[in-house]
């Protein structure tokens, strides 16, 4: 029973390392975002990683396995919050003053000599 839990373990280690479509997602948000919002995308991944991984290791994968009822549940649950999620952003989009070209910061006005 140890061994089994150390090769999972061990499996879902490498798994955590390879690098996948997560690894876009994180290069993505760190261009249009900068180091930190890169920062909290992977400890975002991180946790849901570490979270499938210990359900897994408990036997709760298996169980959405056989039971259909708990996996409509868990599914429904994610679209539901994936759809919280949507809501949240078009919201917060709506909230952003648009650009409408180059804008000069204050200190690159003065530094053309006296006024």
């Amino acid at each position: 029973m140890f061994f089994q839990f150390l090769a999972a373990a061990g499996i879902l280690a490498v798994l955590t390392v390879v690098p996948g479509p997560d690894m876009a997602v994180v290069t993505k948000r760190a261009i249009a975002g900068g180091w930190q919002d890169g920062l909290r995308t992977v400890g975002g991944i991180t946790a849901g990683l570490l979270v499938w991984g210990l359900l897994t290791v408990v036997g709760l994968a298996a169980l959405l396995a056989a039971s259909a009822t708990a996996y409509t549940v868990v599914k429904l649950a994610g679209a539901a919050f994936l759809l919280v999620l949507g809501i949240q952003a078009l919201l917060h989009s709506r909230k952003r003053p648009a650009q409408s070209g180059p804008t000069t910061s204050p200190r690159a006005e003065t530094r053309g000599g006296p006024a």
